[in-house]
């Protein structure tokens, strides 16, 4: 027997809904409706939001006016690509879920929500289970950076520590991007905007280890994180900038951070965001001090198609999760759609 095709909202009408929007037509999944705030992308068809040169029946609709309700019993599920902040996406997931939709969400604070913000997570994981529906983040870190991380530690028979060190290009997702994570500050600017006070990516990173010790069934009893600027000792060229930042200028951010657990197993996780010298190639890699001794390291060529397929891969698993807040490492390793 044929498994229904996943039927589809997109809620958030940018560039990773576009993504959505074409590898769903490509699989023949129904997209029901779409959503985005309000502005100019109000009443375009997606087909030709998307440059896809025909209209494909589905007119994205102002999310602050329109009926939620309509869409009970007659779509599966919810992408939401808005935020990474649990906080930004809640009217979203609230929307949504109401009406009876499974949502999977692409944001970073999605992926972990009770470790990334422990005060609103609760009334995600309670409107979900009210509404007998699940929840998950989804995207690029599912198999490259928490389902890596837990696989690797799969042939040991002892562990001690594991580490985790990846490089991402600043520039990959856009000037608006690039500027929250301080590419093109002085030190000074840096640590008054970005370490004395909460940023954007505050909170979001330290999940990842977190995520992959719980995964691997350890306890965390303590986790840190801090914040400090990448800076090269020679000047280089940013695109986006349409300029040269001088040796000692920011160049993006290093997130460390640092896990506990009950069991004594620690994890950590260096993290740089940043502009890339010549050569340089996006990629993350694990290492587990154990017994064998293991590790492993993914390239990423085209990491906006990765990040999003990975989301739209995870779509048939969130569908047939338990009620609540479903992390990844309780879905199971991705699985392709390349046959679907």
């Amino acid at each position: 027997m044929s498994t229904p095709k996943p039927r589809l909202v997109i809620y958030g009408t940018g560039q990773f809904g576009g993504y959505i929007t074409r590898f769903a037509l490509d699989k023949g999944w129904p997209i029901v409706a779409a959503f985005n705030r309000a502005g100019p992308k109000i009443g375009q068809d997606l087909g030709r939001l998307y440059k896809l040169g025909r209209d494909i029946g589905v007119v994205v609709q102002d999310c602050e006016t329109a009926d939620f309700s309509a869409l009970r019993g007659q779509a599966d599920i919810g992408v939401v690509v808005m935020s990474d902040q649990l906080t930004t996406n809640f009217g979203a997931y609230e929307r949504l879920m109401k009406a009876g939709l499974n949502v999977i969400c692409h944001g970073g604070e999605s992926y972990f929500p009770f470790g990334s913000n422990p005060a609103i997570a609760p009334k995600i994981d309670e409107l979900a289970k009210a509404n007998q529906v699940s929840f998950s983040g989804g995207g690029i870190w599912d198999m490259s950076r928490i389902w890596a991380g837990i696989l690797v530690a799969g042939p040991c028979t002892e562990l001690r520590s594991l580490r985790q060190t990846s490089i991402t290009d600043a520039q990959r997702n856009g000037l608006a991007q690039m500027l929250s994570i301080g590419v093109g500050e002085t030190v000074e600017e840096f640590t008054a905007k970005r370490v004395a006070k909460a940023g954007p990516t505050n909170s979001m990173y330290k999940t990842i280890p977190q995520q992959v010790l719980v995964g691997l069934g350890y306890t965390p009893t303590a986790v840190r994180e801090k914040l400090e600027p990448v800076v090269f000792d020679q000047p280089i060229w940013c695109a986006l900038l349409d300029k040269e930042l001088t040796a000692g200028t920011s160049v993006g951010t290093r997130i460390i951070a640092e896990v506990d657990t009950a069991e004594g197993v620690t994890a950590s996780a260096h993290i740089e965001l940043r502009l890339f010298r010549e050569g340089e190639v996006e990629h993350m890699r694990w290492e587990v001090d154990g017994m064998p001794h293991t590790r492993i390291r993914i390239e990423r060529d085209d990491s906006s198609h990765f990040t999003c397929s990975s989301l739209f891969n995870r779509i048939p698993d969130v569908i047939a999760a338990p009620p609540g807040i479903q992390e990844l490492y309780k879905l199971g390793p991705m699985r392709h759609t390349a046959l679907a």
